[in-house]
């Protein structure tokens, strides 16, 4: 049985909410364990590398709480993969993040993708960064952002689902995107995607689901990214009492 364990990127527990909890069980592998993790503190979302830095060092605690009990793979459940180096430093199982995942697999059923996220330009700032650091700039056809923030996205399903369709078109026709990545682990549980994609004919990723996919495959096929073994110095006291 393949233990999953869920890193939540901010303070709030969304496990609670019963359409999340329906959408990973319904993407995970029957008789897996699902573990559910969230940071002591931290922000109510991450839309900006600020959020990202302060809840940093409390996801990471979440990192090695899930180590020490067990489990098999983790996923960050964030598009933004805060600390996601950081984690694969201190754990000994593979640690997946959402847009690290969906991007490299855009480019398995397209040339050019297109991000579609929530509002803000510092969320898209976020996306961008990232985007640069994995290297894929260069197939970037653009970062769009709904109009509407990310704990809304929950009151408002219906018009997500709408902009969702609106800012791909853009990035489809405009920009030339081939392939869309959805740019927010929250808009998963709350829109469909099927009718967009039958409308506009191009696959758009989830990278909710393909983060918790590739972690199943991960398991299976053995294999994890590079184990790295961390010196700690005298001056680095609190970081060497967290990782014990």
């Amino acid at each position: 049985m393949t233990k999953l364990a869920l890193i939540g990127a901010t303070g709030i527990d969304w496990w609670h909410d019963p359409k999340k909890k329906s959408f990973v069980e319904l993407h995970t592998p029957l008789g897996s364990e699902i573990g559910n993790f969230t940071p002591r503190y931290g922000t109510h979302s991450v839309e900006s590398i600020t959020d990202e830095a302060y809840n940093a060092p409390f996801i990471l605690e979440q990192v090695v709480k899930a180590n020490k009990e067990g489990y098999d793979v983790i996923v960050i459940d964030c598009a933004c993969d805060p600390v996601l180096e950081a984690a694969r430093e201190v754990s000994k199982v593979p640690v997946v993040g959402p847009r690290n995942t969906a991007l490299h697999f855009a480019l398995t059923l397209g040339t050019r993708f297109g991000v579609v996220t929530v509002q803000g330009q510092s969320l898209k700032r976020c996306i961008e960064h990232g985007i640069r650091k994995e290297g894929l700039e260069s197939f970037n056809a653009g970062v769009r952002f709904l109009k509407m923030p990310v704990l809304d996205i929950g009151k408002k399903p219906e018009q997500a689902q709408k902009e969702i369709l609106h800012e791909s078109r853009e990035l489809i026709q405009n920009n030339g995107a081939d392939v869309i990545v959805l740019g927010c682990t929250a808009l998963s549980h709350e829109v469909d995607l099927k009718p967009i994609m039958d409308e506009l004919k191009v696959p758009i990723i989830d990278p909710w689901i393909i983060a918790i996919k590739t972690a199943f495959m991960l398991v299976e096929s053995g294999l994890s990214h590079r184990r790295w073994h961390i010196h700690f110095h005298q001056g680095r006291r609190s970081m060497r009492l967290l990782l014990l």
